[in-house]
């Protein structure tokens, strides 16, 4: 019996399977995008990361300790990250020593496994025995030493010292940027006037490092003041298992190393961002799966309402069949035997279609954007989750086609089901907005498809009022087939009976190409702000003169420098985050005018005499784009003499803004200080306005600070008080610009609300270890580069006088700000640090390995979307002109013409899309406004900063309703026209 209603009624039930299959289909291509492509994403995003590397950290080993102590971290290095190879390269410091040859001066050995790729030879060769050392050009410099020059070490400032040692230059090099020479004890600068190690109560002057081999290091019987091994793993083709593993054995790998090395060190660490990047790719994977997941539980709602609608259609057409079986003893159990069966032999035929289709569709979804930019693209495979998701979907949509009878259909528009359904969608919306939860959460996946059912089912209600209104105007209508039409659409239940159908397929069509939308632009919003520029390079090494110039002809662009740190307020060192300074350049920077230099200039300055007595100049030079750097020059006697400082000027453009002289003495009294008369002369032609000040603390042992400038020479003169408070700066500071005050900066709204500021407060901020008075301008919601965090900005410039004012010589750069850059991708290729670029990040917001699902799974949702709704109208139709059959033959009887038919028939139809398609598109705009922006989440999975703004994109949205509307009138139109061909006087004398 089956098997022939399946041949009389074929149309009927390839319409069933065809939605069947698109709703199975639909499922199959979830499970896949969140099973196999979401461990793939985690896998192309870990091959993708920078800063992977982990590195740990030994502080004061002994002689005799360092070789073991270097050999057992590697090995717990290479332990940590199994199973992906690593090999562990050190870098070492010794603890200071004596420079016999150098009074007051310390330096000390440093060893660095593959030294050659770490810096470059300025002149001579890499060291290849015991005693042979290369050292950093500063260094040499201030050292005057070359190849074949012979140093002097003395004996280690510690216990059971080393004794001195004799060493033979053999090369000079220099650091190369973003090798890690930051972490040097001078960071790669070769010199420090002023270094403290806590070996001493006063700081000295350091030289270093002395380079010799690392392995020569460990093993000479020098004390280390501080052991790095670094590992970088090998991620190139990851296992998404195997780093779920590497991320839990590296965060335990701090407790490993500490038992390990046990009290052979006192201080240990390991140190590496690969967990953080691994949980934060998972987060966000996490994140991107809820909202496929609840583009998936839309796409199911979907084919649910429109088996829902074939169901209560097939069960009309076959109400006189279940009849007649009624009739002749059939029982209510074996008519539900009949059409289980049914419902089985569908979802099984849909299943094996759905499989295949699933696998096919995912992998051509792979191979276009953005899937396939992120590196997803796959061949079709099949997964047991796949297949059960499928087999589960397939039958689930089938029982829903299956009735025994034409019941009453359990319209979600009765009163009951409206109040519940709007209660529900207000309790989804409230959990949306009141809650933080993070990853796949059942509110966030459930919510979508919630909202917009409910919608339908409420704005549903306005449908027949609109058609009764056009029922009334219809009636003065002349003619027949516009009147009927109206009157069929507005007085037959029958005629919106696909009502729930097409209202939801357009609210949810609508809806994704909005979301999608609104995600996209809060990607890039995010991405704006976390960037803060077009084109950021973070510093790993200091900032060098003339490397603003370097990066404007590689790239291009306006070029800025940009501090990035952390700040204290006063004593205020934040609520669980720290204060965050920004500084960056303002617009119209007015540069000021210091005094010119040509590059390679050597300078002749001329002092007073004062026995034993030496300062040690500080020349401040600024560039063009802004930076300032710092040549400290050798120390200089007061001695009555003229003096050479030279090296001071590597690149042309620069121009000397502020001088420093830091005094100091070889002899020392509390009880009766020693005044003496200053008088340094720079021979260099001069021009402008220049101010004199002594810098804090303590700036009145510094009496009578004054500088002139002339056309020949910059002249500083000054009473220094030697003795007194032994923290007095003792720093006489000469400077081509005023005191700018208070700097003013805009507080973002989280720092405001922390500290209760207003504009106009007044503030004391700690910069380095300078504090630094500010006033509150704005208070801004966030301030760029540093989203969420309670931050601040300031102009860089005006914040570099107040530091130098107050003998603080660090200009506060971390990074470069880049704006309109014409090549960015140049940037990596000069190898001074992270690069990150506005554009680049949103494309990894949007389009990375573990958030290219959404976009595909949204784009994929509106095709669906469109053809459930067909698959619908034409079952709907179908049926109700089967239905209808004798009613339309006895119109021709009348002698209604068969064009007249069929222009009733589209007319009846073509008025009930209308407000149908009306009514979506104002459900899909209603959760695009209430819950879209609520969905969007960051990649850690909270909300988004700034916060995601609906985006309704009116092109987008008009060309979907044109295509939605066209394509179910052409639908329509194929099946009116067919169907009414069969409307003839044999229906009406058949059914006599």
């Amino acid at each position: 019996m089956l098997l022939r209603r399946a041949r009389a009624q074929w149309p009927l039930l390839a319409a069933l399977l065809l939605v069947v299959v698109i709703g199975a289909t639909l499922l199959g291509v979830c499970a896949l995008l969140v099973t196999s492509s979401a461990d793939r994403a985690r896998e192309v995003a870990a091959s993708r990361a920078t800063g992977t590397e982990v590195t740990a950290y030994t502080v004061a080993i002994g002689a005799a300790d360092a070789a073991s102590v270097a050999a057992d971290t590697a090995d717990v290095l290479i332990e940590a990250l199994r199973p992906f190879p690593a090999e562990p390269r050190g870098r070492a410091a010794s603890i200071v020593r004596g420079l016999p040859d150098v009074k007051g001066a310390v330096a000390y050995l440093g060893g660095v496994q593959d030294l050659p790729g770490r810096a470059t030879l300025v002149t001579g060769r890499w060291p290849a025995a015991a005693g042979e050392t290369v050292v950093l050009d500063t260094t040499a410099r201030l050292l005057d030493l070359s190849p074949g020059s012979r140093v002097r070490l003395g004996a280690e400032h510690g216990r059971d010292p080393a004794p001195g040692m004799g060493l033979t230059v053999v090369g000079v090099v220099r650091a190369l940027p973003g090798a890690g020479w930051d972490r040097d004890p001078l960071g790669g600068a070769g010199y420090d006037p002023a270094f403290r190690d806590g070996s001493s109560l006063q700081p000295a002057r350091a030289f270093g490092p002395f380079l010799i081999g690392y392995r020569e290091l460990l093993s000479n019987g020098s004390a280390l003041a501080r052991l790095e091994v670094t590992a970088t793993p090998d991620l190139s083709d990851p296992d998404h298992r195997d780093l779920v593993r590497v991320t839990a054995s590296v965060r335990a790998a701090d407790a490993r190393l500490s038992a390990v090395v046990g009290d052979r060190v006192q201080i240990q660490r390991i140190s590496s961002r690969l967990p953080s990047l691994l949980l934060t790719d998972a987060e966000r994977q996490r994140v991107t799966t809820s909202a496929v997941l609840s583009v998936a539980v839309l796409g199911a709602v979907l084919t649910g309402t429109a088996l829902a609608l074939a169901g209560r259609l097939t069960a009309g057409v076959r109400a006189s069949e279940t009849a007649l079986l009624t009739a002749m003893g059939t029982s209510r159990p074996q008519l539900a035997l009949r059409a289980g069966t049914e419902a089985g032999l569908l979802a099984l035929a849909g299943a094996v279609l759905a499989v295949p289709l699933s696998s096919l569709v995912h992998s051509a979804l792979t191979r276009t954007a953005p899937l396939s930019g992120a590196g997803l693209g796959t061949d079709p495979l099949v997964t047991g989750v796949q297949v059960g998701v499928v087999f589960g979907g397939a039958l689930l949509f089938a029982g829903l086609s299956t009735r025994t009878g034409a019941q009453e259909w359990p319209s979600v528009a009765r009163a009951g089901g409206d109040v519940a359904l709007a209660v529900l969608a207000i309790g989804g919306w409230w959990q949306l907005r009141s809650t933080e939860s993070t990853g796949v959460d059942a509110v966030r996946v459930l919510a979508p498809g919630l909202l917009l059912v409910a919608g339908c089912a409420l704005v549903l209600r306005l449908v027949p009022p609109a058609l009764g209104a056009a029922d009334r105007l219809a009636r003065g209508a002349r003619g027949l087939a516009f009147p009927l039409a109206v009157f069929e659409a507005a007085r037959r239940p029958r005629a919106t009976a696909a009502g729930l159908l097409v209202t939801l397929g357009c609210a949810a069509a609508t809806f994704a190409v909005a979301f999608g939308g609104t995600w996209q632009k809060s990607q890039i919003d995010q991405a704006d702000l976390a960037v803060g520029t077009d084109l950021a390079i973070t510093l790993s090494t200091p900032a060098l003169a003339g490397q603003g110039q370097r990066i404007a002809e590689a790239v291009g662009g306006t070029v800025g420098p940009a501090g990035d740190r952390g700040v204290a307020i006063g004593q205020w060192l934040g609520a669980g985050d720290p204060p965050h300074l920004v500084a960056t350049t303002s617009p119209g920077r007015v540069p000021v005018e210091g005094i010119p230099l040509a590059e390679g200039a050597a300078l002749r300055i001329t002092v007073s005499r004062a026995p034993g007595v030496s300062v040690t100049p500080r020349l401040i030079l600024e560039e063009a784009t802004g930076l300032r750097t710092t040549c400290v020059a050798s120390a200089v006697p007061l001695d009555g003499r003229t003096h050479t400082i030279s090296g001071c000027v590597p690149a042309p453009g620069q121009q000397l803004v502020t001088v420093m002289l830091p005094v100091t003495a070889d002899f020392f009294s509390f009880d009766a200080p020693t005044t003496i008369d200053m008088d340094v002369t720079i021979a260099i032609p001069g021009r402008g306005e220049w101010i004199a000040t002594s810098a804090e603390p303590y700036p009145e042992q510094v009496l009578s600070p004054a500088v002139t400038v002339t056309g020949k020479a910059l002249r500083m003169t000054a009473q220094v008080q030697i003795g007194g408070n032994p923290d007095a700066a003792l720093n006489l500071v000469a400077t081509a610009f005023g005191d700018p005050g208070r700097i003013p900066v805009a507080v973002a709204e989280r720092f405001a609300g922390e500290l209760s500021l207003k504009p106009g407060d007044q503030l004391d901020m700690m910069v380095n270890t300078t504090a630094v008075p500010i006033t509150v301008a704005e208070v801004v919601p966030a301030v760029p580069s540093a989203p969420g965090a309670p931050a601040l900005r300031a102009d860089i410039d005006t914040l570099s006088r107040a530091l130098l004012l107050r003998g603080d010589p660090r200009y506060p750069i971390d990074a470069w700000w880049v704006t309109d850059p014409r090549d960015p991708d140049a940037a990596a290729g000069l190898h001074l640090g992270e690069t990150v670029t506005r554009t680049g990040e949103a494309e990894r917001l949007s389009n990375g390995p573990t958030a290219a699902a959404l976009p595909a799974m949204l784009r994929l949702l509106t095709p669906a979307a469109l053809l459930l709704v067909l698959a619908g109208l034409i079952v709907h139709v179908t049926c109700d002109l089967q239905a209808r059959a004798v009613e339309v033959a006895r119109l021709r009887g009348l002698g209604m013409s068969r064009r007249d038919i069929r222009t009733t028939l589209l007319g009846q139809h073509g008025l009930v899309l209308v407000p149908l398609l009306t009514a979506g598109t104002l459900v899909g705009a209603l959760a695009t406004w209430t819950i879209g922006p609520l969905l969007v989440r960051s990649e850690s999975g909270s909300a988004p900063n700034p916060a995601a703004a609906p985006v309704w994109p009116w092109a987008a949205e008009a060309g979907l309703l044109a295509v939605l509307f066209t394509t179910s009138l052409l639908a329509v139109t194929v099946v009116v026209t067919v169907l009414a061909r069969r409307a003839d006087a044999a229906h009406l004398r058949v059914t006599s």
